[in-house]
């Protein structure tokens, strides 16, 4: 009887811990953190179970549960935000291959040279006119506010303008030296023209086609020195410029051939028939050969010292 007494108190107190052991497996803690109110709650403890997490808000706006943190969470956020930084332009003139403060004309010169270059990449030509096109926008935002500490020298003296004519004043502004070439082999051709021409049958005429092809040149060189607003972001911002472009090139040198030829060739003849003056011969005779040098040089001047 004693020995089997002894056999159920062992069975007995075999059952007590495996009770305890039990309730030791379900055994829950609470930490509660007064400041921040937030209670955390440990469940049984198993393997790769999550933490449930919940914070006490004020009565009438609801429950709220914060997400629990996964992992791989922070290296989703490091890869957002080095995709955000790898993402962000590059620097223009970097991608340029120019200084900063280059002047504009220069910058057209340099876009037009990678434009040959990359015709067959159209992404890396892209690129290029992105950037060239940043430079521009920003320049022009710059003067618009105020702001010359980014604007070259050539820009400011340009944006001087005299006070006599208003925003039609001739604005000087040299032209590299291949159209200044150009330039003047077009007054020299028209020059040549009516020198070679008998006197008997001369006329002012290839000094008007000189001036049209001046024209034309005084449009290239406001395209260059004065790009405007892009065609991609303004298209009618971009039409309106160049109208007043191609207006202000015709104005310009139309005026300084009209002052030029009123000046040389239909005042003078005014005078001779009004005081019936005699005229020499070898005056007649060359005439439009002297009204072409000054009208062409005039001409040739402009384009290449104003725009």
């Amino acid at each position: 009887r004693v020995a089997s007494s002894r056999t159920s108190q062992q069975s007995e107190s075999t059952r007590c811990i495996t009770s305890k052991q039990a309730n030791m497996s379900a055994f829950t803690v609470s930490a509660v953190a007064p400041a921040l109110g937030v209670r955390a709650s440990v469940g049984p403890a198993r393997r790769g179970a999550p933490t449930r997490v919940s914070q006490a808000v004020p009565k009438g706006i609801g429950s709220v549960s914060l997400p629990t943190p996964r992992r791989g969470d922070a290296l989703v956020t490091r890869n957002s935000a080095a995709a955000d930084a790898g993402g962000m332009a590059e620097d223009p003139y970097k991608v340029l291959g120019v200084k900063e403060g280059t002047p504009g004309d220069e910058l057209a010169k340099v876009i037009n040279r990678k434009k040959l270059l990359y015709k067959t990449e159209p992404e890396k030509l892209k690129q290029m006119e992105d950037a060239y096109e940043q430079i521009v926008q920003a320049s022009l935002a710059a003067r618009l506010r105020g702001d010359m500490s980014g604007v070259s020298e050539s820009a400011r003296k340009n944006d001087l303008t005299p006070s006599l004519f208003g925003p039609w004043a001739p604005i000087p502004s040299e032209a590299p030296l291949k159209d200044k070439k150009v330039n003047i082999a077009i007054s020299v051709a028209a020059v040549a023209f009516v020198w070679l021409t008998p006197g008997t049958i001369r006329t002012i005429q290839p000094i008007i086609y000189a001036t049209i092809f001046h024209a034309f040149r005084m449009f290239m060189k406001l395209v260059d020195v004065d790009p405007g607003p892009s065609a991609n972001i303004d298209r009618d911002a971009a039409t309106k410029h160049n109208n007043k472009r191609f207006f202000r090139a015709f104005a310009l040198v139309m005026g300084t051939f009209a002052v030029s030829l009123g000046l040389t060739y239909w005042i003078p003849n005014m005078i001779f028939e009004t005081f019936r003056l005699q005229v020499p011969v070898w005056y007649l005779l060359n005439q439009e050969v002297f009204v072409s040098v000054i009208v062409g040089g005039c001409l040739a001047y402009l384009t290449c010292f104003y725009r």
